[in-house]
């Protein structure tokens, strides 16, 4: 039996870690009932590598090739709405899951239908899980303003949320998504249990992460947002601008650091 989970994986330029990626989801203790890659107008063997793939693939396999870069958010919203299934679970083309990554998450999303909203921590971790043994946390907005707490290829959520990413943000598109989704009073959940593998760095070492200013400069509009629908008030946003100035500062040198090694 599958899940009713799509799950949505964008693409560029992707040829080395894509078939990484979606082997962790082939490798799922329970299968989703359909794989959505959006690759975005790449110019190397992405698009070949999955369709190879999807030829032996456990569950069914789609690709939607973009005719133009038009970035993150806009390959994510196309995969979003292109799917079938109750839940949409993100998944980076460079990441790798946990084996029992949409088990435990989905087990857990089904036994709490008033929640439209997980993600869950990130590191390495092999080892069979006990799911009766996780720990949750439960976050508001407040938790959100001074520092993202879960990852995309970590979240899962319920497709029908009118909630998309915003087509025009190209950096912290994600955070931007995550704040705007708490500020209509819902929250956001987080299993206390590494179930998604980062293969670089959360900042500074490649993609578009690696772009610290515009990633910054993402952060502060993401915030400018809540300000003007009244999530919160100026004199917040000049303290959470204040406080994102000092992050991007400790971000440049520790990249710094990292490239002089």
């Amino acid at each position: 039996m599958t899940l009713p989970v799509s799950v949505v994986i964008p693409a560029h330029n992707s040829q080395s870690t894509i078939e990484r990626a979606i082997l962790s989801v082939f490798a799922q203790t329970q299968q989703p009932h359909e794989v959505i890659v959006v690759d975005d107008c790449s110019t190397d063997n992405t698009c070949s590598i999955v369709r190879t793939i999807s030829l032996t693939a456990p569950c069914h396999v789609r690709l939607i090739v973009l005719e133009k870069n038009v970035g993150p958010s806009q390959t994510r919203n196309s995969g979003w709405n292109a799917a079938t299934q109750e839940f949409i679970a993100f998944l980076d083309s460079d990441d790798s899951w946990h084996p029992q990554k949409l088990e435990i998450q989905f087990t857990w999303m089904r036994s709490h239908p008033n929640f439209s909203i997980t993600g869950h921590l990130t590191g390495l971790n092999d080892q069979p899980i006990h799911a009766e043994s996780i720990d949750v946390r439960f976050f508001q907005l407040r938790h959100f303003l001074f520092r993202n707490r879960v990852s995309t290829p970590t979240v899962m959520v319920r497709r029908d949320i009118p909630e998309r990413f915003n087509d025009s943000v190209w950096y912290a598109e994600d955070y931007d998504l995550w704040l705007r989704i708490l500020s209509g009073k819902r929250q956001i959940v987080r299993l206390e249990i590494p179930l998604t593998r980062l293969h670089k760095a959360d900042f500074g070492e490649s993609g578009l992460s690696s772009k610290l200013f515009a990633m910054y400069r993402g952060e502060l509009s993401a915030m400018s947002n809540l300000n003007a629908t009244g999530a919160i008030t100026a004199p917040t946003r000049t303290v959470l601008i204040v406080w994102l100035t000092a992050k991007y500062l400790v971000r440049v040198l520790r990249t710094s650091v990292r490239r002089s090694r």
